[in-house]
């Protein structure tokens, strides 16, 4: 069981605040590890559970600080009592009731209550769903549910998400001594967590931390199938305590259904869509792991980042972009709903795809396949390639050279505003993973340059020494 109880509403941003939050979680993780022997009564939770989740409630502050409590349902399946024991498990911690309705939480130093902006309310996630619904009554099961949670949350908010993308609970987990990846994401996920020693096997493609590389050369970690093509066999042989699976590729949905069913923990995280998802998989990695103190604070650093770059690029309108997966006559290129599409506009820039000139008929969601002609019609005045393995950092004006009529009839090429993203950088960019701040703080000195006068330029091609243009976020290469 973790304690969160000390973590308060406001957002940590001092240099001195960060030491408190590393101090915390290194305390924590010592904690559980000591306390690990301790064995929960094994009952399913969810319609996808295993037997090695256990029962409990959630208590949430937002801003992805959440408290799990682990309590067995054959002791009460009342959600007020619920939460009146998962209080009396932390110290000084009590629930604040006001003619019946919860009022707000003390934790010892902090009251949390409700105010013009935020209430306290319970939620439940019902079997086999996806979104939290509020309860307009406290006199519900908890059995009869996925997931409850005692929730501060703003007006129309919903509380920190509750399950995986198999709809099945990220709580109740034992903290694990040995985890499977799945794929290059979940790996820097796990990686994020400073837990990529505990990585036993792994996809053919994750390379990131240099420690699994390292372990794949030296026979240490395993190789467990590819991406899109896990082996079973393969996962079961390695015995871990719990495997991350990912959403992008559906032949891991099965592979989790799978093994459930062998009595192997299995966590699916979302297809990182967008800046909101990787945040989302970030805190699932994390608690599934017992680490959400690391992953409260991993999203509470790129949030800071982001939200610095914002500030930055706020008065200065950026250019129309187009980003894309290589410089083919048709690349994919990234539409709406994608993170490349949120980096553009919170950095002051826009995304080309949605010029007016764009078919009316033609999809602009998700990475898009696009014809030749619709490079030259948007008209970008920047293009972005996330290109690897094809064109090396080396190979810029090769890669000029070859483009089509229809890229060189851009703005984006006559002003000299194409850029490549190549090797170790261009596999970055293709992995919606927590180095996504990093890439952000790039895009945004490319789409936004007059935002940043501290005389860093971005060179039209750059490759693994991508660091060596980073400022604000050079600090959040999690994992290495």
């Amino acid at each position: 069981m973790v304690d969160n109880s000390w973590i308060s509403r406001d957002r940590v941003s001092t240099d001195a605040g960060n030491r408190i939050i590393r101090v915390k979680v290194l305390l924590t993780i010592a904690v559980i590890l000591i306390g690990g022997c301790t064995t929960f009564l094994i009952h399913g939770l969810g319609a996808n559970a295993t037997q090695y989740q256990s029962e409990g409630v959630v208590i949430d502050f937002g801003n992805y600080k959440t408290v799990w409590t682990n309590i067995s349902f054959s002791e009460t399946d009342d959600p007020v009592e619920l939460l009146n024991k998962a209080c009396d498990s932390h110290y000084s911690t009590t629930p604040i009731f006001t003619d019946g309705v919860l009022t707000g939480i003390d934790d010892g130093e902090t009251v949390t209550s409700n105010d013009a902006q935020h209430t306290w309310d319970l939620w439940y996630i019902e079997k086999g769903k996806y979104d939290y619904v509020k309860s307009d009554t406290y006199s519900i099961n908890a059995s009869d549910y996925t997931l409850i949670s005692w929730a501060y949350t703003e007006t129309d908010g919903k509380p920190t998400i509750g399950v995986d993308a198999t709809a099945t609970s990220i709580y109740g987990y034992s903290m694990p001594h040995s985890l499977v990846t799945l794929s290059p994401v979940c790996t820097e996920l796990v990686g994020a967590m400073d837990a990529a020693d505990i990585i036993i096997g792994t996809d053919d493609s994750s390379n990131y931390p240099s420690i699994i590389a390292k372990g794949k050369a030296e026979h240490t970690i395993d190789v467990v199938g590819t991406y899109t093509d896990p082996s079973y066999e393969a996962i079961l042989h390695a015995h871990a305590d719990m495997v991350f699976c990912d959403a992008s590729a559906y032949s891991h949905v099965t592979v989790a259904s799978s093994l459930r069913n062998s009595n192997v923990n299995s966590v699916v995280i979302y297809d990182g869509a967008d800046l909101e998802t990787v945040l989302n998989n970030i805190f699932i990695v994390g608690t599934a792991m017992n680490y959400e103190l690391r992953a409260a604070y991993l999203a509470s650093q790129i949030d800071i980042a982001l939200d610095t770059l914002i500030a930055l690029t706020n008065a200065n309108e950026g250019y129309k972009t187009l980003v894309t997966l290589s410089s083919d006559p048709s690349p994919f290129i990234a539409g709406t709903g994608t993170y490349v599409n949120d980096m553009l506009y919170k950095m002051n820039g826009s995304n080309a795809i949605n010029d007016p000139v764009w078919p009316s008929k033609t999809p602009k969601t998700g990475w898009r396949n696009v014809t030749p002609s619709i490079i030259m019609d948007t008209n970008p005045s920047c293009i972005i390639i996330f290109d690897y393995g094809k064109y090396p950092v080396g190979s810029y004006d090769e890669m000029l050279n070859a483009l089509s009529d229809e890229w060189k009839n851009t703005d984006a090429y006559t002003n000299g505003k194409i850029y490549l993203f190549a090797d170790g950088l261009g596999e970055m960019a293709q992995r919606s993973g927590p180095r996504i701040a990093q890439l952000t703080e790039l895009v945004a000195r490319i789409v936004n340059p007059d935002a940043f006068t501290d005389g860093v330029v971005i060179p039209n091609a750059i490759g693994d020494d991508y660091q060596d243009y980073l400022k604000y976020t050079s600090h959040l290469g999690f994992g290495e």
